[in-house]
């Protein structure tokens, strides 16, 4: 999916922005879980709605935050609630300002370039054909429809964190995968490229350990607990938001029964109806669905 890969991109133009305003540029794959996240999410935005602008999308992450119970304050702290970014786009430090065009201006030049995987495919395809007759083809998927992706990224070791696979690798280790999956991480050339298939058969086997008897076996284990727990937070998820759908047509008797039954909680009925749903939903956000 191109979205990410524009978000590296964008990202590369944000840090050397972070430069000239005197702070260390960080690299995407050292940048944190939540700020990769929010630049996906920054140009997710903007791929869904050609129109909206820096202001627009400024404005409606402030809406969201003080729906959630946020207010402006000296710095980020959870308790209570409060966010220095939390002003009008016009009162935001230039940094910020500079940064947030910076990241739309990246979106519309880039949002036209070919799909990522479509591109993959393509050059592929265009190898295949142009191998010389008598000269033997690459090395074939280490099983159908997998390729095999090694990991030579600088760290000793790295978790996949940003496309949900749940995979770890150490400096080195090849791992089959299916091919879909082996694409994301070959999008980063500074970190993965594709391996021999032959490399992960030739592996040596592991007799203590019965379920490896597989060259993937282990990659295949991690994918399918990964999609577990994805499948597990959806559903989380899904029930959460259809809680909070109940919370929006509740009455003030019902809220308040809700929240002293599930958090042992008073409300104030003295509040309009919109605050005490507001108050209860901020419930849900921090301790869960009881």
């Amino acid at each position: 999916m191109k979205v990410i890969v524009i978000a590296g991109a964008a990202h590369a133009l944000l840090a050397s922005i972070s430069q000239v305003f005197g702070d260390t540029a960080v690299a995407w794959e050292d940048a944190g879980e939540g700020y990769q996240q929010g630049v996906i999410a920054g140009v997710t935005a903007y791929f869904e709605n050609p129109d909206l602008t820096p202001e627009l999308e400024h404005q409606k992450w402030v809406e969201a935050k003080q729906a959630d119970g946020w207010v402006h304050g000296e710095a980020i702290d959870t308790t209570p609630k409060t966010h220095p970014l939390l002003l009008p786009f016009a009162e935001l430090p230039v940094e910020h300002r500079v940064k947030a065009t910076i990241l739309h201006a990246a979106v519309h030049a880039l949002k036209d370039l070919p799909d990522a995987d479509e591109a993959a495919a393509v050059a592929v395809a265009a190898a295949l054909a142009k191998v010389p007759a008598g000269q033997a083809a690459p090395s074939a998927p280490a099983g159908p429809g997998k390729i095999v992706v090694v990991y030579i990224g600088r760290k000793p070791t790295y978790s996949d964190h940003l496309y949900g696979t749940g995979l770890s690798f150490t400096q080195g280790q090849e791992r089959a995968m299916p091919a879909d999956i082996a694409r994301k991480f070959l999008r980063h050339p500074d970190m993965f490229e594709e391996g021999s298939a032959k490399a992960v058969a030739d592996a040596p086997a592991q007799p203590d350990k019965v379920e490896d008897k597989d060259e993937d076996d282990d990659t295949t284990r991690q994918l399918a607990e990964a999609k577990k727990l994805e499948d597990e937070a959806r559903d989380k998820e899904n029930r959460i938001l259809d809680l909070k759908q109940q919370i929006n047509i509740m009455t003030k008797d019902s809220l308040a029964e809700y929240a002293m039954t599930n958090y042992k909680q008073s409300l104030d009925k003295r509040k309009s109806v919109a605050e005490l749903r507001q108050v209860v939903t901020g419930m849900i956000d921090q301790f869960g669905v009881v």
